[in-house]
């Protein structure tokens, strides 16, 4: 009967019930088989914990950040970063490269925190994304910046390896995500995404796999 029940499903209580049968037989050997078989299927997620889910916690109609100005940045990265002590839109720095223009880029600016302990770099970028989906989809790859709607965020380095630890950690607390457009990506347990628009890329909350 055992083996019929863990074939439709029916785990931890078929497990539970074999416990009970080899206690009332007084069947030690089998008791102690059977508690190291609960332990096993527990350990695989058959009590229906985080582990169950192979691909991945689908944030599936979360709506990503969206931002269509420095300032509306700012005011997004706020509760993990703190207020935007000086934010630079012209000179050094925030010229728009290739790179910016071939990921959607329509505007760069730096903006320094925490008495200019660091500087995270703002880009304004096409408002659907498209432009840097179709990017990272061309080369197959996942991006190195922090991505929300319309706009992407990345430290611009430079700081102390325990400052850029810590605006690491910041930046994770912000709740934007890497966009990644791997062709071998399978989506795992304990990651958080949200399909993009473009097929075969999605919105991830880590960077690499």
């Amino acid at each position: 009967m055992l083996h019929r029940d863990l074939g439709q499903g029916m785990l931890c209580p078929a497990c539970l019930n074999f416990v009970r049968i080899a206690e009332r037989g007084n069947v030690m050997k089998f008791r102690n088989l059977a508690c190291l078989a609960i332990t096993a299927l527990l350990a695989a997620g058959c009590a229906g914990g985080a582990g169950a889910n192979s691909k991945g916690d689908s944030e599936k109609g979360t709506k990503m950040p969206k931002a269509s100005s420095f300032e509306e940045i700012a005011e997004l990265l706020k509760p993990a970063l703190g207020s935007c002590q000086r934010m630079q839109t012209t000179g050094p720095g925030v010229e728009l490269q290739v790179s910016d223009r071939s990921r959607g880029g329509k505007k760069k600016a730096i903006c320094w925190y925490q008495e200019q302990k660091f500087a995270v770099e703002f880009l304004l970028i096409d408002t659907d994304n498209s432009t840097i989906e179709r990017f990272y989809k061309n080369y197959d790859s996942v991006s190195s910046e922090r991505v929300g709607m319309g706009f992407t965020v990345r430290d611009t380095g430079g700081a102390s390896d325990e400052i850029e630890a810590i605006l690491r950690q910041k930046l994770k607390e912000s709740g934007l995500k890497f966009l990644n457009c791997e062709s071998d990506f399978t989506p795992y347990s304990g990651i958080e995404f949200v399909e993009a628009k473009t097929k075969g890329c999605r919105y991830t909350s880590v960077q690499r796999f």
